[in-house]
């Protein structure tokens, strides 16, 4: 929805739009340094990724019923598979990472590749650590607006409860907000 004028976004859709569009302005900039993937090293990764996207794509669909959707294109997926390959090389370089991703999939491969994960109900509940303002209740209710139509994420992975928004620091460590 990022480059899309103002004028032809429902007012629903304004407001969540104004965050991707400054992230595509500072794209734009260069002011976040993007790794390419050296396509002579990567491709056996990201096609071994892309399979495993697609395997759990298939599995879900098989539960549900349902056939692969008409969107389903070589393209699909492209981008949560580089995502996870590039999580998996800076492991492999000796560094941290954490993929922040609603997409169910994702969730999943990342998780069956040794990656830390988290969704946006995981962001806004370390609200509740940094800012004792806004109550479980407020945060829960921010959660379901944003993800109502928006962002959403699977329902194995919703918080359940007020619970998962209240902070549970002790002796200066929060499980939640600290996991990776």
């Amino acid at each position: 929805m990022a480059n899309i004028p103002s004028a032809f976004r429902t007012p629903e859709n304004r407001l969540r739009c104004n965050g991707a569009d400054a992230i595509v302005r500072i794209l734009d900039r260069e002011e976040i340094r993007v790794l390419p993937l050296s396509p002579s090293t990567a491709v056996d990764e990201v096609d071994r990724v892309l399979r495993q996207l697609r395997e759990y794509d298939a599995a879900a669909n098989e539960r549900a019923g349902r056939t692969a959707e008409p969107s389903d294109s070589a393209h699909k997926h492209a981008g949560e598979a580089h995502s996870i390959v590039n999580a998996l090389r800076t492991v492999a370089r000796g560094g941290t990472t954490l993929l922040l991703s609603n997409d169910g999939g994702a969730m999943k491969v990342a998780e069956l590749n040794g990656i830390p994960y988290k969704h946006v109900g995981n962001l806004i509940a370390e609200l509740a650590c940094v800012d004792p303002a806004p109550t479980a209740e407020e945060l829960l209710q921010h959660f379901n607006d944003v993800t109502a139509h928006f962002a959403t994420v699977p329902q194995r992975s919703r918080p359940t409860g007020t619970d998962f928004f209240s902070c549970h620091m002790t002796d200066g460590v929060c499980g939640s907000c600290d996991r990776m």
